[in-house]
């Protein structure tokens, strides 16, 4: 009888620190079902919150269960607004300013057409240089769960934009010289 009320004991001390772990997270409202959050290894949407676990579906699709009393540092991706960046690159070939003028352009429209859009598009400028192009960065502040939408978007009016006005955007390019051509032995 020892033994077994030791064993209930244990076993209780368990459920008790899950429901109090519970309580702490719905008291603190550090998450809720519907947040894209972070939790240990674990990332996804909070599908369910119950005493004992918290139930995360991952991008993929897996179901990730996690007992309360392990949830310890939680970082919650669907509070505030959020940060869309782009990075574009350009070839060290085209005029800078006629460039950011037309991301500029680019930003302006995606603004005004976009209501998840908070603050920006703004074009930061230079940000880089890379082997073979400019990387010029643009950020923008989203609603919650916006800012990969936002960016998809962001690239997509940015690479209609440069077809339209001939920019070209940058990729390894090799150039083989034949020395029989030139006129070499």
């Amino acid at each position: 009888a020892g033994i077994g009320g030791l064993a209930i004991g244990f076993g209780a001390q368990s459920l008790v620190k899950d429901v109090i772990t519970d309580f702490s997270i719905l008291f603190e409202d550090q998450f809720s079902v519907g947040d894209y959050v972070s939790i240990g290894e674990c990332e996804g949407i909070v599908e369910e919150m119950g005493l004992r676990v918290t139930k995360i579906r991952g991008f993929s699709g897996e179901l990730h269960i996690i007992p309360n009393n392990k949830i310890e540092i939680v970082t919650n991706r669907a509070r505030g607004s959020m940060r869309a960046l782009v990075e574009v690159r350009v070839s060290y070939e085209e005029k800078l300013d006629r460039v950011i003028k037309v991301l500029e352009a680019v930003c302006e429209e995606t603004r005004d057409t976009d209501q998840s859009i908070l603050e920006g598009p703004t074009v930061l400028g230079i940000s880089n240089y890379g082997e073979f192009d400019l990387i010029i960065t643009i950020i923008a502040r989203t609603e919650p769960m916006e800012q990969w939408r936002v960016e998809r978007l962001l690239r997509k009016n940015i690479k209609e934009a440069f077809d339209r006005e001939k920019i070209e955007i940058p990729y390894p390019k090799r150039v083989v010289i034949d020395e029989k051509q030139r006129g070499g032995n």
